[in-house]
């Protein structure tokens, strides 16, 4: 049988502290909103494009939604809709990795379900 266990702690920050805190989870949030409007935006281009009747070899590209692509997609794109950017922690900065289920996530959010994050 395994065991897991857990551990609850308080952070205690500085002021200082907080404030690179709340912009690192900010900046992770901005990003993840962005690919979530990019995904979303591309979609609705292609859906619309094909009620007018273009050819499926001539629709706007699909977005992909895995990591890798979404990852390349917000490198072309970040330094001009997040400037600010290099201010954050590269280890905190992906926003759109991690223990969450990218493509499962935007699918649920694009399609009106919401996901439970918690």
């Amino acid at each position: 049988m395994t065991v897991v266990r857990a551990y609850r702690l308080a952070l205690d920050p500085t002021p200082s502290q907080a404030r690179v805190l709340e912009r690192h989870a900010g900046a992770a949030r901005f990003a993840f909103n962005w690919a979530l409007a990019a995904v979303k935006a591309n979609l609705d281009q292609r859906a619309a494009e094909t009620s007018y009747g273009v050819a499926a070899d001539m629709l706007t590209p699909t977005l992909g939604w895995n990591l890798p692509a979404l990852r390349r997609a917000w490198n072309q794109a970040k330094a001009m809709v997040a400037p600010w950017w290099t201010e954050c922690s590269k280890v905190l900065r992906t926003g759109f990795d991690g223990d969450i289920d990218v493509p499962w996530v935007l699918r649920s959010r694009v399609t009106g379900l919401h996901a439970d994050l918690s």
